[in-house]
């Protein structure tokens, strides 16, 4: 079995899973704060996806959210694996989270999958293949002047309202478009600029595990991404997120809204 086709497999499965949970107050804990939970079905999630993967390749790494990556042989892909992206939605409202499975091979995009549980939409790209909703093609928007874009933002908090040296910048922007929308979910927020219905998305801290699933699926759609600073995402590292419909807004946004704090680069 090829890779995409068992992680196809097995997103969909523990989606399956998750819908059918039930979660125990005890049953959720902090991890840094009283803002970052995790759940029994978090962990459970991931091992049974770890299990699963390194049993059909077992020279592959994996880099998850729960447990110490995986390292793997030198010819193997690296997994990246969110068992639960947007965990605080799932504890509150069970609806607007994701299981999200991207894989990379010596630094180059193989696949991206992102699964909206609830809605049972599965966002998938393969590299080179464009980006599908289930069967359906996606796209990215047209929309390219900033007073018609819709700005996606998964950290409210520490986004617009926290002290950091661009904040200026990005509540600027949030006032000249066309409206600010916050899912909660790094990955099913990407996936929504992939689908044409959000332009622009920014946060200021995401790990390689939230969004290097999405990537794949946005830019196969025609989206564009950086970092605050206009260099390339890095693949590793936990970093801030800029993402667009296309480099043009990328650029756009970037040199009229963050260029100002002093910040320098070109778009990735």
């Amino acid at each position: 079995m090829e890779r995409f086709t068992l992680a196809r497999a097995l997103v969909l499965e523990a989606g399956a899973a998750l819908r059918r949970s039930s979660l125990q107050k005890e049953e959720v804990r902090y991890k840094t704060g009283y803002q970052d939970l995790v759940t029994r079905w978090d962990q459970e999630t991931e091992q049974f996806l770890r299990r699963e993967i390194l049993s059909a390749f077992p020279e592959d790494a994996i880099v998850g959210e729960e447990y110490p990556a995986s390292p793997g042989g030198t010819e193997g892909a690296v997994w990246y694996l969110d068992p639960i992206d947007g965990t605080t939605n799932f504890v509150s409202q069970h609806r607007n989270y994701a299981v999200s499975v991207g894989c990379w091979k010596g630094g180059e995009p193989q696949f991206g999958l992102v699964l909206d549980v609830e809605r049972e939409a599965l966002y998938w790209a393969k590299a080179g293949s464009g980006a599908w909703r289930d069967e359906t093609p996606i796209r990215t928007a047209p929309r390219r002047e900033v007073s018609e874009l819709l700005l996606t933002a998964p950290g409210v908090v520490n986004t617009f309202l926290k002290e950091h040296p661009r904040r200026a910048g990005l509540l600027r922007l949030a006032g000249q478009v066309r409206g600010v929308r916050c899912l909660g979910s790094v990955a099913l927020e990407l996936c929504a600029v992939a689908a044409g219905e959000a332009d622009v998305f920014v946060t200021l801290r995401s790990c390689p595990w939230d969004h290097n699933a999405a990537r794949v699926i946005l830019t196969e759609a025609g989206g564009s991404l950086c970092t605050l600073e206009g260099g390339p995402l890095p693949l590793e590292e936990r970093t801030a997120v800029l993402a667009a419909n296309s480099p043009q807004v990328l650029r756009q946004v970037r040199e009229e809204f963050l260029e100002e704090q002093g910040l320098t680069g070109g778009a990735g």
